[in-house]
């Protein structure tokens, strides 16, 4: 997984399905909604991150947290291919919704 700007994380976890959960702590939740509900799915992003890089180690925690296999598949996910109602099929596909 490449390192990637806290923004280019968020706009595509938005654009998907994610609703974000602001709280008191300097992280905020992105909880995956399908049909209205929210699921078990979620990631958090730091607030103070700003424009610095999540590292690819960062990346790869982000990766599990999504029920992303494959780097390619979380890949896809960020750059935009897949779409979300792929990513809720695939999520399907593999017994985790």
């Amino acid at each position: 997984m490449r390192p990637r700007k806290s923004k280019d994380i968020a706009g595509p976890l938005l654009k998907k399905g994610f609703l974000e959960k602001a709280g008191g702590s300097h992280h905020a939740q992105y909880y995956l909604h399908v049909a209205g509900k929210k699921t078990h799915i979620k990631t958090y992003l730091s607030h103070g991150k700003g424009s610095k890089d999540y590292s690819t180690g960062l990346m790869k925690a982000i990766k599990k947290q999504l029920c992303f296999k494959e780097d390619a598949d979380a890949e896809r996910f960020f750059d935009c291919p897949m779409s979300g109602e792929q990513y809720v099929a695939m999520l399907q596909r593999q017994g985790n919704l």
